[in-house]
């Protein structure tokens, strides 16, 4: 991507920490504002369902930096001390055969080209429930469409780190508060939610 569109073309999001957050996320940052109809929003269809993988990870590597040049300078001291871990969101496999891949992974394959972070282990973490779209939904109905859909198959990469939760759009929060809920029951810290775009 050409530096116009990185740093004008697409409105930043600014990071939250929010108090209606749950207790197991830390704080949720995202690279743009979603532009519904937009540019972006062709980008991340077309990484997702044109197999673009390249355009993922050239996102990935953005979000990377962006998040490492801002980075609350509390985070940078226990980044130290505790292991990030990379953790895409997993797809259930139904969904994951019909793709072919998993957009969240190609997004942290290009995050760790800025970071030396690991990437959790592909099956240590799988999508159990296979939900209906969230498109439409309200935040009540997400949470309940997700409740326990995930479940963590082996935690040894989990213990003693501090999970960073990676996937496309943040929206509501309902997917990536299940898996944050679901890795601090592991044992894992809170979690940081890392996205392209917010909408």
């Amino acid at each position: 991507m050409c530096d116009w569109c990185v740093n004008e073309r697409f409105e930043p999001a600014q990071p939250e920490r929010n108090e209606i957050f749950p207790e197991c996320v830390r704080i949720q940052f995202s690279l743009w504002n979603f532009d519904k109809g937009g540019y972006l929003q062709q980008l991340l269809h077309d990484l997702k369902y044109n197999n673009l993988r390249g355009v993922g990870e050239e996102l990935g590597y953005l979000l990377g930096r962006k998040f490492i040049q801002g980075c609350p300078e509390d985070f940078s001291t226990e980044f130290e001390t505790k292991k990030p871990v990379l953790v895409p969101v997993p797809l259930h496999r139904s969904k994951r055969r019909k793709r072919g891949f998993n957009q969240a992974r190609v997004i942290s394959e290009g995050i760790i080209k800025v970071t030396d972070w690991d990437i959790v282990d592909l099956g240590a973490i799988i999508r159990v429930k296979s939900t209906k779209t969230q498109t439409g939904l309200n935040l009540a109905q997400r949470s309940e469409n997700l409740n326990n859909a995930f479940k963590i198959v082996h935690n040894d990469d989990l213990n003693e780190t501090i999970p960073i939760i990676v996937d496309d759009v943040f929206t509501t929060g309902a997917t990536t508060f299940e898996l944050a809920k679901t890795l601090a029951d592991a044992g894992a810290g809170k979690s940081v939610i890392l996205t392209i775009a917010k909408a």
